[in-house]
C-alpha cells in the first residue's frame, strides 16, 4: 500500500518522505522503497528493495510563511489543504542473498514510499530463540538471539517503565532454555518469581536470603576467616580512619587463623570478640585461652600491650563484630557454592546495609567467576559445569563510577563484564540510573534494552555507552509507554521497538504485601512492623523511636527514602519490606520504627 512519496534529505541512511493524509501511520511504523543498487557481490545495478523505519513523524504548515496572521488564514480552512505530514525515515537496510545489507546510493526523489509487508518485516529481523515482545508496530514477535548474550546487556529504564518486568521475561526466556540464572536482588523483587518458577515446569529455582528477617530457603554466609581482616572491618561498619580498632580486628583475626591451624575449630565474628575480651581482662587471661587452643603467638603480646594502652578501642572492636555477628551472614564457614545454585537462584539482599550487599555481591560473584575458570581451564576445586547469566539488579549500587565511590563489587563486576565471556558468565546490569554506572562497565554492555527515560544526564550516558543508539532513536525515549523499548546490539539484527509480552513469573514482591497492610483502615505501625519483621516492634525500639523526628521521607518508585534528625539514611520498600539503616546496619531499629511511623502517617493523610 502506498503511503507517500520521497521529498528530500535523501541519503544511503535516512530520507524525508511526505505522507498520503488519508493514510496514517504510526511512529516506528515498516516502510519500503523501491531502489537501485549495486549488489555486494556484484558490478551491475540492480533492483533493491529498502526497508526503512519512521523515527519521526511532523505535521506543518503547506506553504504559509511565519509573518502571517496564522488564526486569519487557518480559521475555516480543511486541514487536508491546509497542512502536510512529512516522515523523517531511518533506512535499516535490504536483503540480498540472505544477507542484510546497507545501501551504498540514496533512494530517489518522488520514488514512491509504501507499507512494508509483514513477511518482509520478519525476514529483515530473522529468527531467535529469547522471545521477549513484539515488534510496537506490528503484530510479529521479537525473539533475541541467545548468542548475543555473551557480550552482556544493559536494561536501562526510568522507575515503573518495565525493566524488572523485562529481566523477568528473559529469565523466563533463559529458563526453557536450560540456562542457569543468578539475580542479585537488592529489594527483594525477584522472590516471588522464584516462588512461581514452578509455572515453567521442572525448573529448579531457590532464593539464598543474607538476613534473617526476610524471604529465602538457603542463609547465605561468608567464613570471616576466609576474609581480609580489612575487609571484615568494612564490612562491621568500622569507619575507615579508625587504625587502632581495626588493628585491634587484624590481630584478633590473625590469633584465630592460629587456632585454627593448631586443630581449634573455625570461629566466626563472636569467636574473634571473645579473644578481643579475653584481653580485655587481662594478659594471663588471653594467654590461657589461647593456650587451651595450642598457640603460641607474638600477636598476643601485641593484643595485650594494646589492651594495656588503649582498652576503648579492643572494646570498640569487639563490639563491632558481635553486631556483626547478629546479623547471620558472617559466620564461622562459607555457605558450600553447591547450595546456593540452580536453575534460578535468587539472591535476596534486602534487609542489611549498603556495605553487606557489597560485600556478598562481590563474593558470590567472584566464587561463580573462579568456579567456571576451573572448569573451562580443567583446574582443580570447585567448578560450575553449566554457563551462568548474573542479572546485577540496581547496578549503579555495585559498580558506580569511580571517581564517585569504591565499591568492592565493582571489582568483580568489571572483572566479569570484560572476560566472563571467554569462561560462559554473562552480565545483565538493571538500573534506572545509567549515568551512576561506570562508563568502562557500561561500554562492555553491547547489547541494551532501553525503555523511558526523562533524566537527560541518563540520556547522555545511553548515548555515550551505545554506538547504535541514532538520536531519532534517544529524541523518542520519553514518550516510550511502559512495557515499549528500544532493542540493540547483538542480539538483534537491527535496532528495534518492542512491546513486552506478558509475563508467566511474578516479580514485586518479597513475602508480605504491604500494599494490602496500607488499605486496611485499622492497620498501625505495630502491624505493619510485624508483618515486616514476624515479630512485634520491641519496647525498647518504640521508646528510642520517640526521640528521634524524620527531617525528610519521599517516596522513589517502590522504595522511601528517609533522613532522621540524627542523620541515618533509611530507605523502606512498601511492596517487598525491605528496610535498611545507614546508621545501625540493622534492618528493625529505632530509625526505621519511626520513619515507618511517618510514612504510615502520610498514607492517611493521602
Amino acid at each position: 500500500m502506498k503511503i507517500g512519496y520521497v521529498i528530500a534529505g535523501s541519503t544511503p541512511t535516512e530520507f524525508l518522505a511526505t505522507l498520503d493524509p488519508e493514510r496514517p501511520v504510526r511512529l516506528y511504523e515498516y516502510v519500503a522503497v523501491d531502489s537501485v543498487e549495486i549488489p555486494p557481490d556484484g558490478e551491475e545495478a540492480a533492483q533493491v528493495r529498502l526497508i526503512g523505519q519512521i523515527v519521526k513523524i511532523i505535521r506543518d504548515p503547506y506553504q504559509l510563511k511565519r509573518d502571517i496572521p496564522l488564526y486569519n488564514v487557518v480559521d475555516g480552512v480543511s486541514h487536508d489543504l491546509l497542512e502536510v505530514q512529512i516522515a523523517k525515515v531511518k533506512i535499516l537496510g535490504y536483503l540480498w542473498n540472505g544477507e542484510i545489507h546497507m545501501p551504498k546510493l540514496p533512494p530517489r526523489i518522488g520514488a514512491p514510499v509504501y507499507l512494508a509487508k509483514d513477511d518482509e518485516v520478519a525476514e529483515l529481523y530473522g529468527s531467535g530463540e529469547l522471545c521477549v515482545g513484539r515488534l510496537s508496530a506490528r503484530p510479529l514477535d521479537l525473539c533475541l538471539d541467545v548468542e548475543g548474550l555473551k557480550r552482556h546487556m544493559a536494561v536501562i529504564a526510568a522507575t515503573g517503565s518495565g525493566k524488572t518486568w523485562f529481566s523477568v521475561i528473559l529469565i523466563e526466556e533463559l529458563l526453557k532454555r536450560g540456562a542457569s540464572v543468578v539475580v542479585l536482588d537488592p529489594h527483594g523483587e525477584y522472590v516471588a518469581a522464584r516462588d512461581t518458577a514452578s509455572r515453567l515446569g521442572g525448573v529448579n529455582a531457590l532464593t539464598v536470603k543474607v538476613s534473617g528477617h526476610h524471604a529465602g530457603d538457603v542463609m547465605y554466609r561468608i567464613g570471616v576467616l576466609d576474609m581480609d581482616p580489612d575487609a571484615l572491618a568494612d564490612a562491621a561498619g568500622v569507619p575507615p580512619k579508625a587504625t587502632k580498632i581495626r588493628y585491634s580486628i587484624y590481630l584478633a583475626h590473625a590469633l584465630a587463623k592460629s587456632a585454627y591451624k593448631a586443630g581449634a575449630r573455625r570461629m566466626g565474628p563472636k569467636g574473634l570478640a571473645s579473644i578481643l575480651s579475653a584481653a580485655l581482662r587481662g594478659e594471663q587471661h588471653l594467654k590461657r585461652l589461647l593456650r587451651q587452643w595450642g598457640v603460641e603467638d607474638e600477636k598476643a603480646d601485641e593484643l595485650a600491650e594494646l589492651a594495656k594502652r588503649d582498652r576503648h578501642s579492643i572494646f570498640s572492636a569487639a563490639a563491632y563484630l558481635r553486631r556483626l555477628a547478629r546479623l547471620g551472614v558472617f559466620s564461622a564457614r562459607t555457605t558450600p557454592l553447591g547450595r546456593i545454585t540452580a536453575d534460578l537462584t535468587v539472591v535476596n539482599l534486602a534487609g542489611v546495609g549498603d556495605e553487606i550487599q557489597d560485600y556478598v555481591a562481590w563474593h558470590i560473584l567472584t566464587r561463580i567467576f573462579k568456579a567456571r575458570v576451573r572448569h573451562v581451564r580443567g583446574l582443580p576445586g570447585v567448578k560450575l559445569e553449566r554457563p551462568v547469566v548474573v542479572v546485577l539488579e540496581e547496578a549503579h549500587r555495585f559498580a558506580p563510577p569511580k571517581s564517585a565511590r569504591r565499591t568492592r563489587a565493582y571489582e568483580a563486576v568489571s572483572r566479569i563484564a570484560a572476560e566472563g565471556r571467554k569462561f560462559g558468565v554473562y552480565l545483565v546490569v538493571v538500573t534506572q540510573r545509567p549515568s551512576r554506572v561506570d562508563p568502562d562497565v557500561m561500554s562492555q554492555m553491547q547489547s541494551q534494552v532501553i525503555m523511558r527515560i526523562v533524566n537527560p544526564k541518563d540520556q547522555e550516558a545511553v548515548r555515550d555507552s551505545s554506538e547504535q543508539l541514532a538520536q531519532d532513536y534517544l529524541d523518542n525515549l520519553p514518550g516510550l509507554d511502559r512495557g515499549e523499548a528500544v532493542v540493540l546490539g547483538p542480539v538483534v539484527k537491527l535496532p528495534a521497538v518492542i512491546r513486552l509480552r506478558d509475563r508467566v513469573l511474578d516479580y514485586g514482591g518479597a513475602d508480605i504485601s504491604l500494599a494490602e497492610a496500607w488499605r486496611r483502615s485499622d492497620a498501625d505501625v505495630a502491624t505493619i512492623w510485624a508483618r515486616i519483621f514476624r515479630s512485634p516492634p520491641p519496647p525498647s525500639v518504640v521508646l528510642a523511636a520517640s526521640g528521634i523526628s524524620v527531617k525528610s521521607a519521599e517516596p522513589d518508585g517502590g522504595v522511601w527514602r528517609a533522613v532522621t534528625s540524627d542523620g541515618a539514611r533509611v530507605e523502606l520498600s512498601i511492596e517487598s519490606g525491605y528496610a535498611r539503616c545507614s546508621v545501625c546496619g540493622s534492618s528493625g531499629c529505632a530509625h526505621v520504627y519511626r520513619v515507618l511511623s511517618e510514612i504510615v502517617k502520610v498514607r492517611r493523610a493521602a
